[in-house]
Parts: C-alpha cells; sequence; structure tokens
C-alpha cells in the first residue's frame, strides 16, 4: 500500500509542477488561472490521497479529508474572483519588455 500511495503523491507533486511551468509559461491572467487552478485542485488533491494512503486509515486522516474539502472548495472560489477582478478592470495582456 505504500508503493501506491508513492505513486498517487507522485502525480500529485508531478500536477504540481507543470502548474507551476504554465504560471511562468503563460502570459494571460486567465490562462495562467487556467493552470493554476486545475493543477493545484488535481495536485494537492492526489498529494493528500496519498499521504492518506501511506499512513493507514486513522484520527489524523479526518484533518486531511477535511483539508481536502476546504481546497475542493476554495479554489474554485479564489479562481473565480481573481477572473472576475481582471475582467473588471480591463485586464489585458502584458506587453513584451
Amino acid at each position: 500500500m505504500t508503493l501506491a500511495a508513492y505513486i498517487i503523491m507522485g502525480f500529485g507533486l508531478s500536477f504540481v509542477f507543470i502548474g507551476s511551468l504554465g504560471m511562468l509559461r503563460f502570459r494571460d491572467i486567465y490562462s495562467r488561472l487556467q493552470a493554476s487552478g486545475v493543477s493545484d485542485n488535481a495536485g494537492l488533491g492526489l498529494i493528500l490521497v496519498g499521504l492518506i494512503l501511506h499512513s493507514g486509515w486513522d484520527r489524523h486522516d479526518v484533518t486531511l479529508l477535511l483539508l481536502l474539502l476546504l481546497l475542493l472548495i476554495t479554489n474554485p472560489i479564489v479562481t473565480h474572483s481573481i477572473s472576475r477582478s481582471a475582467f473588471v478592470q480591463h485586464h489585458r495582456e502584458e506587453e513584451d519588455a
């Protein structure tokens, strides 16, 4: 069961790494939000599930499940708030320096 937990956490880390590269690579704020929002939910969710599998089921895993639930609720709300703010302020693509 530990090997499966490491594999799941590895997939989660790769999602977070790819999302971080997307944040650096993309120029538009909406593309950056897409890259970070999707990869953070998937990556951190997989890391938390891997941690639950690694330790086996005990009383501390309820805390990890609550953290996962909080992540799944708040991340889309924050992403939407940032994108709405950029839309209202008529944010444009960054110019080349």
